[in-house]
């Protein structure tokens, strides 16, 4: 498999030496979560896991730390076939559209066959917004057709629009279920949006892996309503990936990024694939250490729902614990006893250490001052409000701080950049 990377400073073609995939498990939940990750979790799973080792060709990709691959995955082939034959479209006509430009945006025309255009730029399994109905009412012959289309985009229409919703209908669906409106492909083009690309954590350090990109990536496949089972396009996309192909990625900067300064200590709380970044920062750390530079102290947070099937990384993470690089290790698997356990909870444990990285000259403590460090958290939104109350509360308990105060001083770590979110 190449990959293609645009990150806007170089462009590039990697190639994939493995990508492995394990086997699917059943699951019963809606919505389901199987993983893949860059490196094969040796304690199972509770779903599919897959090795990714992407090697560098042109040695002109540039990432840093903290930021995201975005993969520009593409339709299904025989989906788009079908529904082009459906439609009485020839698939191999070819037609000029215009696109915009990676870097100024400008739109600029690409001549490709109508086969083309449906695999790799329209949405065309996406789900529609209400300007899609609307729009499509124009091209409506059968007066019920349109009338049924002006009222999915009107405020009256509402609750039957959400309903098509929270079925996944499709931009296809949509157009089968109103055979009378039937743009033509160009009219298509401007009615149905562009794929987004999808963007995942780079899980790996470009000094650790100077010619190879890491990505840990959840894959979600759900029940519709109506009982059909519905998979997310990029997950389908990254599924059928074979050796050889080409794909397009962009490569995105994030707000996660590491104090300039190696010896300042690091906490960090992730959560399921929020641990991603994380494994970055400690590859990162890793190779400043082995070459003989000083690194700071690394708190690490890890929440997911069972040791044995969600463990990401744990053999790593497991080795940097017992190596004394990670000094802090939290973990919470919230399934695995008869009590939800949390990473505000694993944090909680760990108080007095807590305020002893992350306070400065403001917190009193018994060595002195805190040591100003940097603490992050990724994953899901929810566990936002209770991380930062297991923070305050240890500035209260050993900072010698009233809560106001406390709160005074996570407000400050977060104006001088040093309590990054990055949250879903």
């Amino acid at each position: 498999m190449e990959l293609e990377i645009d990150n806007g400073r170089s462009s590039s073609k990697i190639k994939v030496d493995k990508f492995n995939q394990g086997s699917n498990s059943q699951r019963q939940e809606k919505r389901g979560s199987n993983l893949f990750e860059s490196e094969m979790n040796g304690n199972g799973t509770n779903g599919k896991l897959g090795k990714t080792q992407v090697n560098e060709e042109r040695k002109n990709l540039l990432y840093d730390v903290g930021e995201a691959l975005g993969v520009h995955g593409h339709n299904d082939e025989k989906a788009c076939i079908l529904f082009l034959n459906w439609y009485g479209q020839p698939i191999d006509d070819i037609i000029a559209i215009k696109l915009k430009g990676p870097k100024d945006g400008a739109p600029r025309v690409h001549v490709r066959t109508v086969l083309q255009v449906f695999v790799q730029i329209l949405d065309l399994f996406g789900r529609p917004s209400k300007r899609f109905y609307e729009q499509l009412s124009h091209f409506a012959r059968d007066p019920k057709e349109k009338d049924r289309l002006q009222y999915l985009s009107s405020s009256e229409g509402v609750e039957h629009f959400k309903k098509k919703v929270e079925d996944s209908v499709t931009y296809a669906d949509i157009l089968r279920e109103f055979p009378s409106a039937h743009p033509t492909i160009p009219e298509l083009c401007n009615i149905i949006p562009e794929i987004l690309p999808r963007h995942y954590s780079i899980a790996s350090s470009m000094k650790a892996h100077p010619t190879s990109v890491h990505l840990l990536i959840v894959t979600n496949t759900w029940t519709s309503p109506s009982g059909e089972l519905k998979i997310a396009q990029c997950t389908r996309y990254l599924q059928e990936l074979m050796s050889g192909d080409t794909v397009v990625c962009t490569v995105k900067p994030s707000v996660m990024i590491l104090p300039t300064d190696h010896e300042t200590p690091i906490v960090m709380a992730g959560l399921g694939t929020g641990m991603a970044p994380f494994r970055a920062f400690i590859e990162e750390r890793v190779h400043m250490r082995d070459r003989g530079m000083r690194v700071g102290p690394i708190g690490l947070y890890f929440g997911s729902r069972s040791r044995f099937a969600e463990y990401l990384y744990g053999e790593e993470i497991e080795a940097y614990h017992k190596s004394g690089l990670i000094t802090y290790l939290g973990l919470a698997f919230s399934r695995d006893q008869p009590q939800n356990i949390y990473i505000q909870h694993k944090m909680a444990e760990h108080s007095e250490y807590l305020v002893e990285l992350l306070g400065d000259e403001d917190v009193k403590i018994k060595t002195g001052a805190g040591k100003n460090g940097w603490f992050y958290l990724c994953g899901p939104t929810w566990p936002a409000g209770d991380v930062q109350d297991a923070i305050t509360n240890a500035f209260v308990q050993f900072g010698g701080l009233d809560e106001s105060n406390a709160k005074n001083i996570v407000k400050k770590m977060k104006n001088q950049g040093r309590y990054i979110l990055e949250v879903y």
